[in-house]
């Protein structure tokens, strides 16, 4: 399987990309070092053509980490680490919640939007620059739920 690696940043707001804050994963501008690290991540799908199920995993350390949905906390993304877990079941979960489709955008099918595989109605978009999974209803949400794809901002993706 080829490494993907990646960063993504918001259709609408081009400045500001995913990022994992320490366990919450917003879009956000990227200002330091550390922002360029939390911010580039590895695409686990064989490739980056449409209609590829992958998980985005980060890309530079700590490795292991992978962006799931939170049933728990209103759907919101979540960075968990996922490749200690030791309960089949329980990684199975986390896997299957970490899951996405990559799709052509409907705003601009030249770029991205994630939809979850577990929750088919359900796309990666952001809202209030907090990430979460949602139905996107047009035209309004649609910018929400777009993602251009970008070379990685972090050098030392393994």
């Amino acid at each position: 399987m080829a490494e993907l690696k990646l960063s993504l940043f918001s259709n609408n707001f081009p400045e500001f990309f995913v990022i994992d804050h320490t366990g919450l994963v917003d879009i956000a501008k990227i200002q330091t070092d550390e922002d360029r690290r939390n911010a580039t991540f590895q695409w686990t799908g064989p490739s980056l053509n449409f209609g590829e199920k992958g998980m985005l995993v980060r890309a530079v350390a700590p490795p292991g980490f992978c962006l799931r949905i939170a049933t728990f906390d209103n759907f919101r993304i979540h960075s968990k680490f996922f490749t200690g877990i030791t309960d089949p079941q329980v990684k199975a979960e986390v896997i299957e919640e970490s899951t996405y489709v990559l799709e052509p955008a409907e705003i601009d099918p030249n770029q991205a939007s994630f939809r979850s595989v577990k929750f088919p109605d359900r796309f990666i978009r952001h809202k209030n620059f907090e990430l979460f999974a949602e139905p996107v209803v047009p035209p309004g949400e649609l910018q929400s739920a777009c993602f251009r794809i970008a070379q990685p901002l972090h050098p030392d993706a393994f």
